[in-house]
């Protein structure tokens, strides 16, 4: 077919689907790599004969093989094919939870929690999803999981927030309490973190895979950073020792989180190494002191002329 039909026009539908066919064959056979090659030759998205919903399931299945593949470059590339415009449709539904399910695969493996949230976000809020108790449960469940997973900044901070006044939340009480914990400015002890949630989140898919001791130390670096920025809330210096003895770590442990958070931009702090002191209060400049106090006592004239202007 590909020798003689090659290039036509009037019967690109057909050999799109013979290939699709041929794709099948190959991946039943367990020839994976000869199955992808085979279909992300084929360039549907150019295919003027073939309806839209058509098209969008051709391209999921090159991802689908590509990702089968192991070849993570291509299927980002086959991905920007599928409008996600497109996907809001009302008839693309299951079109939508199935593209947002590759993209967790795409980017689980570069370790984007925060992007593997909001994938999963895209499926919770879907209508046949929501609607749905026992769809939305698991979903509900790994998008909140992968909120907290993802190193804080503005954006997962605000996912967190959003997430918290969600309304089916109390039907995840064990979820809704952990959220809330990070919520809390207060510390939380590793010990009784683990003893509370470990076996519940031990249900959840990714913990049945190879990496899940991987995953289970990040969760525990992100319970620890939130430790530490409790902390830096609170003390403008602390010594090293009770650092590490708030935070149940030793001291390199406790060092190599506090210069993580540094580098990120998360807080700030200065270890100074020989006093054994981490200081989180940055030095101000004379000038700023100067104007921080100018600025007191225009307040505090403001305040005697308000008081004066009572009496």
């Amino acid at each position: 077919i590909n020798a003689e039909y090659g290039g036509k026009i009037y019967v690109e539908k057909q050999r799109a689907r013979l290939t699709l066919k041929l794709a099948h064959i190959r991946e039943k056979e367990g020839k994976i790599a000869e199955a992808a090659t085979i279909l992300q030759e084929v360039q549907v998205e150019t295919y003027g004969a073939m309806n839209k919903k058509e098209k969008t399931e051709y391209i999921l299945e090159q991802m689908r093989l590509v990702l089968l593949k192991k070849d993570f470059v291509r299927a980002q590339i086959i991905s920007r094919k599928i409008s996600r415009k497109v996907l809001e449709e009302k008839e693309f539904q299951e079109q939508k939870v199935k593209y947002y399910t590759l993209m967790v695969d795409y980017y689980a493996h570069e370790k984007n929690y925060l992007e593997m949230c909001r994938c999963y976000q895209h499926i919770y809020n879907t209508p046949i999803v929501k609607e749905d108790p026992q769809r939305r449960k698991p979903y509900m469940e790994l998008m909140i999981f992968y909120a907290i997973l993802s190193p804080f900044n503005n954006e997962q901070s605000d996912l967190v927030h959003r997430l918290n006044t969600d309304a089916n939340l109390e039907d995840l009480p064990v979820y809704r309490s952990l959220l809330k914990r990070f919520l809390t400015e207060e510390i939380m002890k590793w010990p009784e973190i683990e003893r509370l949630y470990k076996e519940e989140l031990y249900h959840l898919s990714p913990f049945k895979e190879s990496n899940a001791s991987t995953i289970w130390e990040d969760f525990k670096t992100r319970v620890t950073e939130h430790n530490i920025k409790v902390i830096a809330s609170y003390y403008t210096r602390i010594k090293c020792d009770r650092l590490a003895e708030l935070l149940n770590l030793d001291y390199p442990s406790t060092e190599k989180h506090v210069s993580n958070l540094v580098v990120n931009k998360t807080i700030y702090a200065k270890i100074d190494r020989p006093r054994g002191i981490i200081s989180f209060k940055k030095q101000k400049q004379p000038s700023e002191v100067l104007n921080d106090w100018a600025s007191d006592v225009t307040s505090l004239l403001g305040r005697v002329e308000t008081v004066c202007h009572l009496i």
